[in-house]
């Protein structure tokens, strides 16, 4: 946390995650997109509710440790409902839409 000021760490179901101070937002949430284009006004666009320093925290940090917020995104990516209805069955179910 000292390396990165404005982020904190929360243990969540799927183990600890860095998340930005005042906000409750995972940073991978804030940067998914941007891990993929590195657009950064799109992500100012997208959380206008973010501050100056809670855009700097999140990008610091992903400079820092850009892996991790690939994976976070990629994990998060691959919850599609067919897998999750494949996985916990009963609990999701797939309906076509139309």
């Amino acid at each position: 946390m000292r390396e990165c000021p404005g982020i904190y760490f929360a243990t969540e179901p799927a183990g600890r995650t860095a998340k930005l101070s005042g906000t409750g937002l995972g940073v991978w949430e804030v940067l998914r997109d941007f891990v993929r284009d590195e657009d950064a006004d799109r992500v100012r666009r997208s959380f206008p509710q973010l501050s100056s320093a809670q855009m700097s925290a999140a990008l610091i940090y992903y400079r820092r440790y850009p892996d991790e917020i690939r994976r976070e995104v990629d994990a998060n990516a691959a919850l599609t409902a067919e897998m999750l209805e494949q996985r916990y069955p009963g609990l999701v179910r797939v309906v076509a839409a139309g």
